[in-house]
């Protein structure tokens, strides 16, 4: 693909639309040379066939006027009729020729008709006591000289007909080769589109997935783009700029560690002096000075928490954009995390129930574990003694769904857009339970969008009801 493609898109693109415009353009003009050439042709048979009538029927015409002078001459011994014979003899013979020409034939019988003619002028021509002896002989010259005018006139209907029928065929055989032109050029152009689509339009998906990909963290996979030198370049770029912000990702995760560690010792150090002063070492203290190290106590203790939950944060963050996916069965997933947190539900009086069929998908099974188990832990912690949480999956159009439902009090409705930010803790915390961190779900919404998914609070109540959204296949 890379060297099939060394041209940049530009390139590519100007050449596969120029080539598209002759193809088309080279067919629009070879159709309307067909359409002159025939529109030519049809003129040219309907002149000829219009000639060609006009002077078969004048040739009958004047052949009539020959022999009805004849007669006339025979009868009345009169001049002028054997004048009207020549005249209309003259006439007919340019008839006659013009026959020739517009039919284009060499046939004998042009040539017999003329012989007949000129033996009955020669008839004619002779006295009238000598033409009124060879009067039988004149009138069958006459009577032959009528069947080829027959024969002529059925001759020209013959030779219209033979190229009405030239030019049908003509026609035929120009509709069939513009037919196998289109197929040819309808051919030509879907071979570009694949060629399209296989060298621009699939290099551009990948682009643009790659961006996706960017955009949603998933930094371990490494850009690599096909098809010609500028997308090439531009997956070089994109690649670049997934190592920078990998790069950027580790650094964070270093620093974050770093000022961990920096925090823990002077902290260490104040848990320990707090409880050096709250247990009196260093002398007796009042009440009040007893109330001002348990608040200082509560306030290490609630920061060295922090602490460990943004370090806790980060590293499932950093975790889920580095996903090891395989073939998982996703009931399979969810039962697991019911067995691992049996004592807990077990503990609260609770029923856990698991519906739906085997769903299998492509995806991290331990990361999806680990989803399962915090909105089962959530729903738990809020349900009340006795309660009931319901998990449940499903396949539709290519999408598999988690669902966990609760009996809890629900999620308040103003709080419910910020219910999956890291560290936020609702007010309707359980007043029985320790005031959770503030992770589990936004660490939730980390790994379902990792995994090309989404997660979301529906409206349905009573309690609380998570549903997930995964692709069935997501690369």
């Amino acid at each position: 693909m890379l060297k099939f493609f060394p041209q940049s898109l530009g390139f590519w693109s100007a050449t596969l639309f120029l080539i598209t415009v002759l193809l088309l353009g080279g067919t629009s003009v070879n159709a309307l040379w067909m359409m002159e050439h025939l529109g030519q042709q049809s003129r040219s048979t309907s002149q000829s066939a219009a000639t060609l009538t006009e002077q078969a029927q004048r040739l009958q015409e004047r052949s009539l006027a020959m022999e009805r002078s004849a007669r006339q001459f025979l009868i009345l011994n009169d001049p002028s009729f054997r004048d009207r014979y020549m005249d209309a003899w003259k006439d007919a013979q340019t008839a006659l020729r013009a026959i020739k020409v517009a039919s284009g034939s060499q046939a004998p019988v042009f040539n017999e008709w003329l012989e007949t003619a000129e033996t009955a002028g020669s008839v004619l021509a002779r006295s009238f006591d000598e033409a009124q002896l060879q009067q039988h002989y004149l009138f069958a010259q006459l009577e032959h000289l009528r069947e080829l005018n027959d024969e002529i006139v059925q001759d020209t209907r013959n030779g219209i007909a033979s190229r009405n029928d030239s030019f049908l065929q003509e026609l035929d055989r120009q509709r069939t080769l513009l037919l196998w032109q289109l197929i040819t050029v309808g051919a030509i152009a879907l071979l570009l589109i694949i060629a399209w689509n296989l060298g621009f339009a699939r290099p551009l998906r990948r682009v643009a997935a790659a961006i996706h990909q960017l955009g949603e963290n998933r930094l371990a996979d490494p850009v690599v783009i096909g098809g010609p030198g500028d997308l090439r370049q531009l997956g070089v770029q994109l690649d670049w700029l997934r190592r920078r912000l990998l790069s950027s990702d580790e650094e964070k995760t270093r620093v974050l560690q770093h000022v961990s560690h920096e925090l823990k010792t002077p902290l260490a150090a104040l848990r320990e002096g707090v409880a050096l002063l709250d247990e009196g070492i260093i002398g007796p203290l009042e009440p009040r000075q007893r109330e001002i190290t348990g608040i200082l106590q509560q306030n290490v203790l609630t920061l060295q928490t922090r602490i460990e939950d943004l370090l806790r944060y980060q590293t499932i963050a950093w975790q889920a954009r580095r996903l090891t996916r395989a073939s998982t069965d996703v009931r399979t997933v969810i039962e697991s995390a019911v067995e691992n947190q049996k004592l807990q539900w077990q503990a609260r009086n609770l029923q856990v129930t698991v519906t739906g069929p085997n769903a299998v998908i492509t995806a991290d099974a331990e990361k999806l574990g680990m989803v399962v188990g915090n909105l089962l832990s959530n729903a738990i912690r809020f349900s009340p003694e006795n309660g009931t949480v319901a998990l449940s999956c499903m396949q539709a159009d290519g999408t598999t769904l988690i669902e966990c439902a609760d009996e809890g009090p629900g999620v308040p409705i103003a709080e419910i857009p910020r219910i999956f930010d890291p560290f936020y803790r609702g007010g309707g915390q359980p007043p029985s339970a320790t005031p959770g961190h503030g992770i589990g779900l936004s660490i939730v919404r980390e790994l379902v969008e990792a995994h090309g998914g989404a997660v979301e609070l529906l409206a349905t109540g009573p309690g609380a009801r998570f549903r997930i959204t995964l692709p069935d296949d997501h690369h």
